[in-house]
């Protein structure tokens, strides 16, 4: 084979390799066609993310405005029981005095039925006030759990759960009806300061989780 072949040769295989250049340059390749697609499902996954995320945020917010509102309730809820139970407490121990100091046996006998009544009332109140309690602790622990509240309220919580119930008067000192009338006035003022000191626990709760 001459020079003159050869050169003919290797300027065709020169052109076949420019054309076939040329046509898979000009011919789409898989990643043109991909990466469109791939932008826009991430687009599509980015949007539903913060759709659903500013959903989770809602719901989280309006949650978190349901237990506070609740809780406001209950605290309120808890102090007219607490008021309940004073006036039970110590009207009960005044119409035990007041049958020891009535004269007629017809006064004896009511203000003893009096007394049993009242002393039903204020057991009645006691399980009233610890079913609300309960469910003032389980509002608080939701919230706690939802918002991760630093402060777990245990200090509360344990002042509440050991706190000492004040004892009304017996009113013995107490030898007429005025003195009686008299001591029932005060006594019943008194125990509600005393009770003042427990409600303030739960108000303090309440105004830490309404703050946050």
């Amino acid at each position: 084979m001459d020079s003159t072949k050869v050169e003919i040769v290797s300027k065709s295989f020169d052109k076949l390799v420019a054309k076939l250049t040329e046509q898979a340059s000009n011919k789409p390749t898989i990643w043109d066609t991909l990466t469109p697609l791939l932008i826009g499902a991430g687009l599509t996954l980015l949007t539903q993310f913060l759709i659903e995320f500013w959903k989770s945020r809602k719901e989280t917010n309006n949650k978190k405005q349901e237990l506070i509102s609740k809780g406001r309730a209950k605290t309120y809820l808890i102090a007219q029981i607490l008021k309940d139970l004073a006036m039970y407490k110590v009207h009960k121990q005044y119409y035990r005095r007041a049958h020891g100091i009535s004269i007629s046996q017809a006064d004896k006998d009511d203000n003893l039925a009096k007394h049993y009544q009242k002393g039903t009332e204020q057991r009645a109140t006691e399980s009233k006030l610890d079913e609300n309690i309960s469910e003032y602790f389980q509002l608080v622990t939701e919230y706690i759990v939802l918002t991760r509240h630093k402060d777990h309220f245990q200090r509360q919580f344990h002042s509440i759960f050991y706190y000492e119930h004040p004892r009304p008067s017996k009113f013995d000192n107490c030898n007429t009806e005025e003195e009686l009338v008299t001591g029932l006035r005060d006594e019943e003022k008194k125990i509600n300061q005393e009770y003042n000191m427990f409600r303030d626990i739960f108000e303090s709760i309440q105004v830490s989780i309404e703050q946050k």
